[in-house]
């Protein structure tokens, strides 16, 4: 089984940017709580005048995906992800809000450091998952990082791929074979 950091490319492919300054806190509040209830599509506009892929950046730990990427990995992100409908003059986007936040980590197993505290973990250096707690799980964020990229399954990267979606990137996050 092999999990991935989801990412997409922003050197080649067009972004988005807010069309108006946003409160820090409200971005940081996309950690895995549901938005669905109180949404108002946000005003994005495009950064640049490049073509637009299927995921054009935003911001690293809110996915955006288009119409086409929307209607290819819906299975996949239903119950994972809220589709939250973005406002933009130049085509139909959507934010990706991962509200599927687990605690999967084997942390005797995984490395990071911590913070001085010793208990608030920094960052990761490896990651190792419990794999009954990520079988089956195809879009995810764990506890430990809700405001950072949201990990895919195999499926997820493999559904991209046979689809042709564009400026999708996938970093190998862990391997379990490998462990």
């Amino acid at each position: 089984m092999k999990i991935w950091i989801l990412d997409c490319d922003v050197d080649n492919y067009e972004n988005l940017t807010w069309k108006k300054e946003l409160d820090i806190d409200y971005i940081q509040s996309f950690d895995g709580a549901e938005k669905i209830k109180d949404w108002n599509p946000m005003q994005v506009k495009r950064m640049y005048d490049r073509v637009f892929s299927n995921t054009p950046g935003l911001s690293p730990h809110i996915p955006v995906f288009d119409d086409k990427a929307i209607c290819v990995l819906r299975n996949l992100l239903i119950g994972n992800a809220e589709i939250l409908p973005l406002d933009c003059e130049d085509g139909s986007f959507y934010a990706i809000n991962v509200i599927n936040v687990i605690d999967c980590i084997d942390y005797e197993k995984s490395t990071y450091k911590t913070f001085r505290d010793g208990k608030r973990i920094m960052r990761f250096t490896k990651y190792v998952f419990k794999h009954e707690k990520i079988k089956g799980v195809n879009l995810f964020k764990i506890k430990d990082e809700p405001l950072k990229r949201p990990f895919v399954s195999d499926e997820f990267k493999q559904t991209v791929e046979k689809n042709n979606l564009l400026g999708f990137k996938f970093k190998l996050a862990w391997d379990s074979e490998q462990e």
